[in-house]
């Protein structure tokens, strides 16, 4: 073990259990344990501040044995950001092992979620460039040794990431990948789906930017190399809150300027990826709150990640312009039938919104 680095547990005949259904008496069983059935709290996964995995009483001997040396890295999530902030933080172990292992072994979040990994979770894995294949565990299973690091990134407390993740990272996240693109770039959420939550009239802001000089970049539209490639190459960065900020922060650097702009009065995912930012890449990101209204699928505080929001695009412009992001002309309004929109919103997702109370 590297000096520095926290000392992985190594578990001999380790029980990993993947999440089953529910219809099954045991289907909270699920996460790794010791050869004594002694639930290894350190492979449990942190997500926002809360533990993802609820141990119980194991269903006996699991059947299957994986003979050799394995390197425990969490769940698979099939969600963009939390993969690159849950599924990849215990890969820094790679570099401090006191012995080669065999493979990398991944347990479903939830049950029947298959065991091969999307395009994009390939895309992400293929620029780290890793020694050993990712096997996702879709039965139970004895394993001879398990290598079981701590979680090195995530949402919540983990969002600065550990020094040894941090440094994983900028050895040996796309270090082939040459900057390309322009100086000016606008991240935008504008061809996501609407259950992912939106900003209302983003093609205000779209317009805005672009008239001042900023290139409209939709990173669903290309592949990972592309995006980031156009990460690297900027120098100003504007983006709307979003999953795309967490890629961005494993391969910015400190020279850049970003604005983060955000979409929901809830600020934990806007301060949680400025806080990476300020790790990873060294920089001091702009965090703007223009919101003039908000809804949500529930009533009261915002609580979901899917909320809608309406900004003050002149009060965003004039910020951006106090920053020295972009030049001091003033923006104009975005132009919704507000009405309409919502209610298209609220029919197409089936989520019935409603306007939040706003503070003050």
């Amino acid at each position: 073990m590297t000096a520095g680095a926290p000392a992985p547990l190594l578990l001999q005949a380790a029980r990993v259990i993947p999440p089953r259904p529910q219809r099954d008496p045991f289907g909270r069983a699920a996460g790794v344990y010791d050869a004594e059935g002694a639930f290894c709290h350190a492979a449990n996964v942190q997500r926002s501040g809360r533990l993802e995995i609820r141990p119980a009483a194991l269903p006996g001997q699991p059947g299957m044995r994986l003979p050799g040396r394995h390197l425990y890295g969490g769940q698979l999530n099939h969600h963009f950001g939390h993969f690159l902030c849950e599924s990849l933080a215990r890969l820094w172990a790679l570099d401090h092992l006191e012995q080669p292992v065999e493979s990398i072994l991944l347990l479903p979040r939830r049950p029947g979620s298959g065991v091969e990994l999307k395009g994009f979770h390939k895309a992400v894995l293929g620029q780290l460039d890793l020694p050993v294949p990712v096997r996702v565990v879709d039965q139970p299973m004895i394993v001879d040794e398990l290598v079981v690091p701590e979680q090195g990134f995530g949402n919540g407390g983990l969002c600065a990431g550990s020094p040894a993740f941090r440094s994983y990272i900028h050895r040996h996240f796309a270090p082939d990948v040459q900057p390309d693109g322009p100086e000016n770039l606008y991240i935008s959420r504008e061809g996501l789906s609407l259950l992912a939550g939106s900003i209302l009239g983003e093609e205000a802001l779209s317009r805005n930017l672009t008239r001042a000089g900023y290139e409209a970049f939709s990173p669903e539209a290309h592949d990972i190399r592309t995006q980031i490639a156009r990460y690297k190459a900027a120098k100003r960065i504007i983006a709307v809150e979003g999953s795309a900020l967490h890629l961005y922060g494993f391969v910015g650097h400190a020279a850049q300027q970003v604005a983060i702009i955000t979409r929901r009065s809830d600020h934990t995912t806007s301060n949680a990826i400025a806080d990476q930012l300020r790790h990873f890449c060294g920089s001091e990101p702009l965090v703007l709150d223009t919101i003039r209204r908000e809804w949500d699928i529930v009533s009261g505080p915002v609580r979901s990640s899917k909320s809608v929001s309406l900004l003050d695009m002149p009060a965003l412009g004039a910020r951006l312009a106090a920053a020295g992001m972009v030049p001091p002309d003033p923006w104009i309004e975005a132009k919704v039938d507000i009405e309409r929109r919502i209610g298209r919103i609220s029919a197409r997702t089936g989520r019935m919104l409603a306007e939040c109370p706003r503070a003050g």
